[in-house]
């Protein structure tokens, strides 16, 4: 006779699949079901306080909820990461917006726009926010850039962020925005030098512990390893915006007897 499984204990830890438990989020979001979703994104926060994809679910829950104040301070986080997010750029300007602050509200759909300029969502909030202006969903060369960029035109995005450099050395966005066209075009030296550059001025950005953990020596790799592993261990975030790389669905989690019991009920 085939021995019974004993129960598992409180103290007691079994690995779940990431990728598993961020579809059964994404499939909770789609039934917007916000709520259950939020209860699942808080096990993995627990276990990742900095996981970039799971940042992304949980602005779609606040979307969904309409909880501003907290959406502010989440996208803040993202952008922190990533200052070219879409979803964080516009969750800051609904929250802002729904303040009463239309002026800022407005510069702060401008940005969102840049880095997504087809979302329905953004060109709504651009166009409410915007008056006096003929043409507020005219893309400028900071859209141009992200276009290019999304569809994989490295050349053509290289053009346009050389010029939007000059212009402002100070956008994080921008420079990030080089630096992929410098990694994808094999410009190695150039990258690192950037990626280098990148991590001086914020150690939370993701995408130059990437480009060195691509590119650098064991010592980056070993610098680069635990960034990743908080920020993107399976390289959802980076193949979903840039469609760089493989998605890695091997990374576990481990969680607790409780938590078990709480994906149960969810159902």
């Amino acid at each position: 006779m085939a021995e019974q499984e004993s129960p598992l204990t409180d103290e007691e830890l079994i690995l779940l699949s990431l990728d598993l438990w961020s579809l059964r989020i994404d499939e909770l979001l789609d039934a917007a079901r916000a709520e259950d979703a939020l209860l699942i994104i808080r096990v993995i926060l627990r276990q990742l306080p900095r996981h970039l994809p799971t940042y992304q679910r949980l602005l779609r829950a606040i979307w969904q909820l309409q909880r501003w104040d907290e959406g502010i301070d989440w996208a803040t986080r993202l952008l922190r990461a990533d200052p070219g997010n879409p979803m964080a750029w516009s969750t800051v300007a609904m929250g802002v917006e729904q303040k009463g602050n239309r002026l800022r509200a407005r510069s702060i759909w401008q940005r969102a726009f840049e880095a997504s300029p087809y979302d329905p969502m953004i060109r709504v909030g651009l166009s409410r926010t915007t008056i006096n202006k003929i043409d507020p969903l005219a893309l400028n060369p900071a859209c141009l850039a992200t276009i290019y960029l999304r569809c994989g035109q490295w050349e053509y995005a290289a053009k346009e962020y050389e010029s939007l450099i000059k212009a402002n050395a100070q956008r994080n966005d921008f420079l990030l925005g080089t630096l992929v066209t410098h990694w994808q075009r094999n410009r190695r030296s150039t990258a690192y030098q950037l990626a280098r550059k990148l991590l001086d001025r914020e150690k939370n950005l993701l995408l130059p512990w990437v480009v060195l953990n691509s590119i650098g020596d064991a010592n980056d790799r070993a610098l680069a390893h635990n960034p990743i592993n908080m920020m993107d261990p399976s390289n959802e975030y980076i193949y979903t915006w840039l469609g760089i790389g493989e998605l890695d669905t091997s990374f576990e989690i481990s969680i607790t007897k409780a938590e078990v019991e709480l994906l149960d009920r969810i159902g």
